[in-house]
C-alpha cells in the first residue's frame, strides 16, 4: 500500500530541498506549480513537515494522503455518504407511507363523504400511515352505494386515490354473482378488482365455466362473499363460411372479410375452397379475442 502523503507549499522548489534536506527527509515527485511546490513525504514524516513550514508566509496543506490514513479517510466519507444516503431514504420511505390526501374522483365523486367515511373504518384517513387494505370488502363496502356501479382504490405516492362511477338513477347496478365465460378457447389474462379468478393464462376453458367468483379469502382464512368485478380476455378459435358463383379473387377477398362480423382484430389462420353444384363454398378458419366483464360498466 502506497505510504507516500502529497503536500502542497507556496514556496520555490529550492527552498523545500533546502529546508528538508537539512531535517533529513527524502522528497518524491518534486513539481512545481506557478508559486507552489508539489511533493510527497513519507506518511511518518508528515508532522515533521508542517513543523518546518510554520510560518504564514508558506500557506501549507495535504493535497492527498497516503497508505491507511488515506484509506480510512475514503472510507469514513463513504460512510458518511451512505449514512446519509440511509437516512434519506429513511424519511422518503416513511412520507410515502403516510397518507396525505383522500381523492375521490369519477362520476361519483358527489359520494366522497361517505367514501372517506368507509375508508376511514378501515384505517385510511389522512395523516395517518398506511398499513394496507382489505380492496375486496371496502370496494364491496363502496359499491353497495346507491347507483355506484364501479369502483377502484390505489395509494399512488402520499395519495389514497379512489375511482367511483355511477349510473344514472333507477338504472340497475352490480351483480353479486360470478363471472362465468359465454365462449370456449384459451384464457389470455384474467383481471379480478373484486373477487376471485378461478382461471389463469393459457388454461383452455368452456362456454359457462367460471371466470372470477364473487368471493375473498379473509386474512383470517374464512372465505367472504363480495361483489364480482373483472374482465377476461379469452382466445376463440372460429370458421365462417361463405357462397359464391364462382371461384375468383373477389369472392375470397369477400370471404376473408367476412370474419369481421366477429371481430375487427381477427386473425385469418387459414381457408378452403370446396366447389358445390351452384358455385363454390368459402371455409375461413379465425381466431380473435373475446372480452367478457361484469360490473365494468
Amino acid at each position: 500500500m502506497n505510504n507516500l502523503t502529497s503536500i502542497r507549499v507556496t514556496a520555490p522548489p529550492e527552498t523545500v530541498i533546502k529546508k528538508l534536506s537539512k531535517a533529513n527527509i527524502a522528497l518524491y515527485d518534486l513539481k512545481k506549480e506557478g508559486a507552489t511546490t508539489t511533493f510527497a513525504v513519507k506518511d511518518k514524516t508528515v508532522k515533521k513537515v508542517f513543523a518546518i513550514f510554520t510560518h504564514p508566509c508558506y500557506n501549507i496543506c495535504v493535497v492527498k494522503y497516503g497508505g491507511v490514513r488515506s484509506f480510512a479517510v475514503r472510507v469514513l466519507s463513504r460512510i458518511g455518504a451512505a449514512v446519509g444516503c440511509l437516512i434519506f431514504a429513511a424519511a422518503v420511505l416513511t412520507a410515502q407511507s403516510l397518507v396525505f390526501s383522500v381523492q375521490v374522483g369519477g362520476s361519483g365523486s358527489y359520494l366522497a363523504p361517505q367514501v372517506i367515511a368507509i375508508l376511514g373504518e378501515y384505517g385510511v384517513e389522512e395523516g395517518r400511515l398506511y398499513r394496507g387494505v382489505d380492496k375486496p370488502v371496502v370496494i364491496s363496502r363502496i359499491m353497495s352505494l346507491p347507483s355506484v356501479t364501479f369502483c377502484s382504490l390505489e395509494k399512488r405516492g402520499t395519495a389514497f386515490i379512489v375511482d367511483v362511477e355511477c349510473s344514472p338513477e333507477g338504472t340497475k347496478v352490480s351483480l353479486q354473482t360470478p363471472l362465468l365465460s359465454p365462449v370456449t378457447g384459451t384464457v389470455q389474462s384474467v383481471v379480478a378488482i373484486c373477487g376471485t379468478p378461478r382461471v389463469e393464462e393459457g388454461q383452455a376453458v368452456s362456454r359457462g365455466d367460471e371466470l372470477i367468483s364473487p368471493s375473498y379469502t379473509a386474512a383470517d382464512g374464512s372465505v367472504q362473499s363480495c361483489l364480482c368485478v373483472g374482465y377476461a380476455r379469452i382466445l376463440v378459435a372460429a370458421s365462417v363460411t361463405s357462397r359464391a358463383e364462382e371461384e375468383s379473387e373477389q369472392s375470397l377477398s369477400a370471404a376473408l372479410a367476412a370474419v369481421n362480423l366477429y371481430s375487427q382484430e381477427a386473425s385469418v389462420t387459414s381457408y378452403s375452397v370446396k366447389h358445390a353444384s351452384d358455385g363454390v363454398i368459402y371455409t375461413v378458419n379465425f381466431t380473435y379475442i373475446y372480452t367478457a366483464s361484469i360490473n365494468m360498466q
